[in-house]
């Protein structure tokens, strides 16, 4: 029974801010001779806002034992509606007795009521950040250098939920009584069962409302509020098909050939489009580029079609850089383990619109190092967990216009990294376990002086799901 009434609040509350609203307007209008029969309809005004008020508070205490709402901003918003009406009363009392100065401090007082009530009412309702927070889906996730080391919950699940989920299933605040800000209570689910069905994305129904037409009533989020984006959707269901693992990172978990070019695009997401600033290698911040940035201003004509077709067929990933350009990106996320000297010699036909190149946990002869320095045009190269040597990087120093370079899990060292002073255009370069001493770093950093290092060595705080009890 307090539901069914319960659920007339959000209905009733509109009446008693629009009477009383109209009642001090009236009031305050009503001075000038003009418009002084103004005045003999306040206190009717005043009348109806009482009663409305009273009916909403009634509904409110009924719709507060329903669901759970944080207790302090509940509890101000309860008090704040009583405390409105009975300055509603006041002011009729004040009406009725034609006192002038009463009448003013009481309608000051009812607007005041009236925007600190409603704004504690829609800070229940929408969240904290309802009034002031961005309702356009920005970036999730912080920038990520490399995808396969990252933590799967940590730095690309729980970032997500952070953004787009726990303004309404947060500590502060649960709607369905469902709880997305820690591993715990993801598990233990909402009233209406479990949010996440380990291994079945399909049959769990965090995911099944979020792929709810936006205009679905229980499509999450609501509209007004961030939508999740595309590649955080994908991201979002191959982790629950993966297992909803809470402890491991990206490289631990199972993946298909779809599943590492999705996880690619979530990377380039998460480098061109998060933030205004990144952790660096000395705990500070450092500026973070955009994709666009690595974009030559300069175009150029459309690549060989047979030779982009040919990279295909050897499974290659190759793909434009935007929609509005002849620059390509390539892939060899789902080319094997070993990197063919013929296939490198296949890049030199597009060699012209090749800037992007990405090459993961992938073997490269003594002679395809020299192949890849001669891809001129390149601003962005990703060489993660490859055999790139001291004696290979130099085939590297051709590359004059490389902006962007990712050597994470390496076998170079410091003494051989400081020839990257060489490239004019460097700006920033990714060593999270390259086989660097800790004495190195100072040198390194002191050689490559206008050059972002990103270590990768951050720290996450510790969460409740990362702790075992052993029994």
């Amino acid at each position: 029974m307090l539901d069914f009434f319960g659920r007339f609040h959000p209905v009733l509350v509109h009446l008693p801010i629009g009477f009383l609203l109209l009642a001090v307007l009236f009031q305050w209008m009503g001075k000038m001779a003009s418009m002084a029969y103004l005045r003999l309809s306040v206190p009717v005004i005043l009348v109806l806002g009482m009663i409305s008020a009273l009916f909403a508070c009634v509904t409110g205490l009924a719709l507060s034992g329903t669901a759970e709402y944080p207790e302090s901003t509940l509890g101000w918003h309860q008090w704040m509606g009583i405390l409105t009406t009975l300055l509603s009363l006041g002011m009729f009392w004040a009406v009725q007795r034609k006192l002038p100065l009463y009448i003013n401090g009481f309608g000051v007082l009812i607007l005041a009521g009236i925007t600190v009530t409603g704004h504690l009412g829609g800070t229940l309702t929408h969240g904290e950040n309802y009034l002031f927070g961005e309702a356009d889906a920005g970036p999730a996730l912080p920038p990520i250098a490399d995808i396969q080391a990252a933590h799967a919950y940590n730095d690309l699940v729980q970032p997500i939920f952070e953004a787009r989920c726990v303004s309404c299933h947060g500590a502060t605040k649960q709607k369905g009584k469902l709880r997305l800000d820690d591993p715990v209570h993801i598990l233990k689910g909402g009233e209406d069962g479990p949010a996440i069905k380990v291994g079945d994305p399909d049959g769990s129904e965090l995911i099944r409302r979020i792929l709810l037409p936006a205009n679905a009533k229980k499509h999450m989020p609501p509209v007004g509020e961030a939508q999740l984006l595309p590649h955080e959707i994908q991201f979002l269901q191959w982790w629950v098909r993966s297992g909803a693992d809470f402890r491991q990172p990206v490289n631990a978990l199972p993946q298909t050939s779809a599943d590492k070019q999705m996880l690619s695009l979530v990377e380039s997401a998460s480098q061109g489009l998060a933030g205004d600033a990144a952790p660096g290698n000395n705990g500070g911040t450092a500026p973070v580029f955009p994709l666009t940035a690595f974009i030559p201003n300069k175009e150029v004509k459309p690549a060989d079609p047979a030779t982009v077709q040919r990279l295909k067929a050897a499974g290659v990933v190759v793909l434009p850089v935007s929609r509005e350009s002849n620059y390509l990106s390539v892939n060899f996320v789902t080319a094997g383990d070993r990197l063919e000297d013929s296939t490198l010699h296949l890049l030199q036909g597009i060699r012209e619109q090749l800037i992007w190149l990405k090459i993961d946990e992938m073997q490269i002869s003594e002679t395809g190092f020299p192949l890849l320095g001669q891809l001129t045009a390149l601003t962005r190269l990703q060489l993660s967990r490859t055999n790139l040597s001291d004696k290979t990087l130099s085939e590297l120093l051709s590359l004059k216009n490389l902006q962007w370079l990712n050597l994470v899990g390496s076998p170079v060292t410091a003494a051989s990294l400081v020839q990257l002073e060489k490239l004019p255009e460097l700006k920033q370069l990714f060593l999270y376990q390259a086989n660097i001493s800790t004495a190195d770093w100072d040198a390194l950093q002191k050689a490559l002086a206008r050059v972002q290092i990103d270590t990768g060595n951050y720290r996450l705080p510790l969460l409740p799901g990362d702790t075992s009890l052993v029994k």
